[in-house]
């Protein structure tokens, strides 16, 4: 049995036999890895190996890629660059896709009186895309200050800050679809909420499109780095995370608040913490594995209930075999 996100890029019940491994070392050559522990590729440091670990470099690999899992009925389960993923300790059946060192062009593709559009791989970095922009003089992604991984993770999580987030500024996603191929859609027909969006389902980003205006660079990069030292003095930063571990309930007391009137502050579960310094990081201190994090999330969950009855809903993406569990 395994958890069930919109990160699994495609449903199948089909196993890694040796003609589908045939197939994938035949295609993706140095590019295809199996029985690859996946710690290495995700912020926390955790997490079982994927049967098939694949780095696609442009559509024609996602083509050739899909093609093979429909002829296996491999699943498929994106990770992109992990910054927001918790994946579990058995690993991931089927084949993953990692975006690492690919879909990463940033191209200026129309410019105005008042600013210019921009085309994204989703691969790019998100401190990479804020600095192209804010060395041009181009405002509009300084709330993505201190923010890591892709643009793909980012429109999949509508990640942003307080200070604004990517559906602000997007204009056209495109969309790897498993089943039908490339698909382009106008920021009118998408639909984002906090933290959240309907527009990718079970599709992989390929590539978007951003409207951003004139600034002055000098006086942007004062702000970056204005925004990168706040998150710096109210965020621990020292050790493996994912960031926010839970959404902000819409309840006027954030998450964090939630925890800490809870007293979970400085709670332990194996290698992993509820950090002092903000009590919405969970820590790997150490050694810690996938059920540590998990612990720490179901006791969390169960005493913010208990004593505040607010029900707390995961922001990180728990993704693999549950088997084992």
């Amino acid at each position: 049995m395994s958890t069930k996100s919109s990160f699994e890029a495609r449903s199948g019940h089909g196993k890694l036999t040796p003609q589908s491994r045939a197939a994938l070392e035949t295609a993706f050559q140095e590019h295809v890895r199996f029985n690859e522990p996946l710690a290495p590729y995700v912020a926390y440091g955790i997490g079982g190996p994927a049967d098939v670990l694949v780095f696609p470099r442009n559509g024609e690999d996602l083509q050739m890629l899909a093609q093979i899992c429909r002829e296996y009925d491999l699943p498929v389960t994106i990770i992109g660059t992990g910054t927001n993923l918790l994946v579990l300790d058995a690993g991931i059946r089927g084949v993953v896709i990692a975006l690492k060192h690919s879909f990463n062009q940033i191209e200026e593709i129309s410019k105005d009186a008042e600013g210019m559009t921009v085309r994204c791989g989703a691969g790019v970095s998100k401190p990479e895309l804020l600095e192209w922009a804010i060395s041009r003089g181009y405002a509009g992604l300084e709330f993505s200050s201190g923010v890591p991984g892709t643009l793909g993770g980012g429109i999949f999580m509508n990640a942003g800050t307080k200070y604004g987030c990517y559906a602000d500024i997007l204009t056209r996603l495109e969309l790897f679809d498993f089943e039908k191929g490339l698909r382009q859609l106008e920021r009118k027909d998408l639909y984002f909420g906090y933290r959240e969006q309907t527009a990718v389902g079970d599709s992989l980003v390929t590539s978007m499109d951003f409207r951003l205006k004139n600034g002055d660079a000098v006086a942007l990069r004062t702000e970056v780095q204005r925004i990168i030292q706040e998150r710096a003095e109210k965020q621990p930063l020292d050790f493996p995370s994912c960031g926010s571990t839970f959404k902000n309930p819409p309840t006027g007391m954030s998450a964090g608040r939630l925890i800490e009137h809870a007293g979970l502050k400085g709670s332990t579960s194996g290698g992993a913490e509820i950090s002092l310094k903000h009590a919405n990081f969970f820590l790997n201190k150490g050694g810690a594995r996938a059920s540590d994090i998990l612990a720490l999330i179901d006791l969390v969950k169960k005493t913010v209930f208990e004593k505040f009855q607010v029900q707390l809903e995961c922001e990180v993406i728990i993704l693999g075999d549950r088997g084992s569990l």
